[in-house]
């Protein structure tokens, strides 16, 4: 990958940038806006926000042709391997670590994405969300550390 370095990550720094502005403009960085999406006892009353569907829908079908493409080839451009999971297989853990983070995205209508990219407008208590992701981190690196091979992209 010496060769690729820099376009890799002018790779990467274009796509988090449109990652970033693209969750500014689609309101995605706003918690309220969020937790009213998910809050589908809402509904009956006229108080969900469906708007995030027309963000998330077109995302998934964006990532369903990428990883089409993507598969078609070799390698990547700017690598010389695909990164993939060691691992497949849907176990507890994988579970339970993602009934985790929904309750915590629920919590707070916060994801680690958005959040990244309101460190730029640095909202009220957005530093109690900080903290807490830093310390679920460092209590899932304690329940599975990062050497176990399932935990690591191949």
């Amino acid at each position: 990958m010496s060769g690729f370095k820099l376009p890799y990550l002018a790779t990467a720094a274009l796509s988090g940038v449109l990652f970033g502005a693209g969750l500014y403009v689609s309101q995605m960085v706003d918690p309220l806006k969020v937790l009213r999406f998910l809050d589908f006892t809402a509904i009956p009353t006229g108080g969900w926000d469906p708007s995030l569907a027309f963000v998330m829908v077109p995302a998934v079908l964006v990532m369903f042709i990428a990883v089409r493409i993507g598969r078609r080839r070799q390698a990547p451009l700017f690598d010389t391997r695909f990164h993939e999971p060691a691992s497949r297989a849907i176990d507890t853990r994988l579970v339970g670590g993602a009934a985790l983070f929904g309750v915590g995205w629920g919590m707070s209508g916060i994801c680690p994405g958005p959040a990244i990219s309101l460190l730029a407008f640095m909202p009220d208590n957005l530093w109690i969300y900080l903290v807490t992701l830093a310390i679920g981190t460092w209590a899932g690196s304690l329940i599975m550390p990062r050497a176990t091979p399932a935990a690591v992209a191949q």
